[in-house]
């Protein structure tokens, strides 16, 4: 069954596809113009921006749902952190207690790592990072105030491009190299979050889900922000070795489940069936119980999912193996000139403050 949010933000539909979606289309209309509105607020000055004591990345995108986002800045963290820095990391937590409620993640053993308290993201990347701050609200200013208070060193902000009441250093725009930019539409008829001239504001851009050659993607970029430098990034998965050859029953609840089941191809294992959800899905015990009749049907060996979606799952036991895909991010070879960039941001940004 196709999602609702695929059949929605279907690019071209054709005229009776189009018809069935205008009701979307106009709905696109105010929300454009608020946003641009809201972003000339800022630019303004009429709505403040906050200035955080310490310095701030962003890493977000244009549009809804997943470009490779959180990946990137559990990468970035980690990276810094090797380097001798003392990174935090700001997110939200959707569709948590946390997102209203803040919570601070310290690495501790003893600390909750409940989805549904801290949000899906966020616990998958308090796992990741058990060392690091992880600061999960939606007030971003009060976690890059806590981040201060901790020593932190530089704020990471998962997801915080639209964030514009607090003032970044720097802007990672993550775009989804399996889209073509020209042809994604203004929410709710289509993904984007703001227009295509948003991706200006950008200092570092990153196409996720590359191939080697990119060229057209490329040039669409360069003709909205010829100055940003632009860069590639795929996924590799951690022991691939491990899963190839077997049959798998795969299915996501993420904003992109057929990325998913492309990587898992990309890896020899047999697909014997696969499901999609809503990104963010919270699955019923009958929901577990479907999944492994139809893998037992079809002659699973295993049940597939994402990391992100089995920490929504750790509370249920499976008659058939349940694992998930470890992922991280490959640059092509660019990680150090990537690395090199922010690490001068930040030289910079101490420099000045010393004088």
């Amino acid at each position: 069954m196709t999602r609702f949010e695929d059949w929605l933000f279907e690019p071209e539909p054709g005229v009776f596809g189009e018809l069935a979606r205008i009701p979307f289309s106009i709905l696109s209309l105010p929300y454009f113009l608020a946003v641009k509105a809201r972003t000339a607020a800022f630019r303004k000055n009429w709505l403040k921006t906050h200035q955080l004591d310490l310095p701030v990345i962003s890493i977000g995108n244009l549009t809804l749902g997943g470009t490779g986002k959180t990946p990137t800045a559990v990468w970035l963290a980690q990276k810094l952190s090797e380097k001798g820095l003392k990174p935090g990391l700001s997110i939200r937590g959707y569709h948590s207690r946390a997102e209203k409620n803040p919570v601070l993640l310290t690495g501790k053993a003893d600390q909750d790592l409940n989805p549904g308290l801290i949000g899906d993201e966020a616990a998958m990347i308090a796992q990741k990072l058990k060392s690091i701050p992880v600061l999960i609200g939606k007030n971003r200013i009060q976690a890059g105030e806590k981040a201060k208070e901790l020593g932190v060193q530089v704020l990471i902000l998962d997801d915080g491009f639209q964030h514009l009441k607090l003032k970044r250093n720097l802007d990672i725009v993550l775009i989804d190299g399996s889209k073509t930019l020209s042809r994604e539409k203004i929410f709710p008829r289509g993904r984007l979050r703001e227009p295509l001239a948003g991706l200006r504001r950008a200092n570092l851009i990153i196409i996720s889900r590359a191939q080697e050659q990119m060229k057209d993607l490329a040039a669409e970029i360069k003709l909205i922000h010829p100055a940003a430098p632009v860069f590639k990034m795929r996924y590799r998965v951690i022991g691939a070795d491990q899963f190839a050859g077997r049959k798998a029953f795969a299915f996501a609840g993420i904003a992109e489940p057929e990325q998913f089941f492309d990587l898992a191809q990309s890896l020899k294992i047999h697909l014997a069936g696969k499901k999609s959800f809503s990104d963010h899905h919270y699955y019923q015990e009958g929901e577990l119980r479907e999944l492994e009749r139809e893998a037992k049907e079809k002659g699973a060996e295993i049940l597939l999912t994402t990391e992100k979606d089995l920490t929504r799952l750790k509370n249920f036991q499976t008659r058939i193996p349940l694992q998930a895909l470890t992922i991280e991010p490959d640059f092509f070879g660019e990680e150090e000139r990537i690395l090199g960039i922010v690490i001068k941001l930040l030289a910079e940004w101490k420099n000045a403050q010393g004088a």
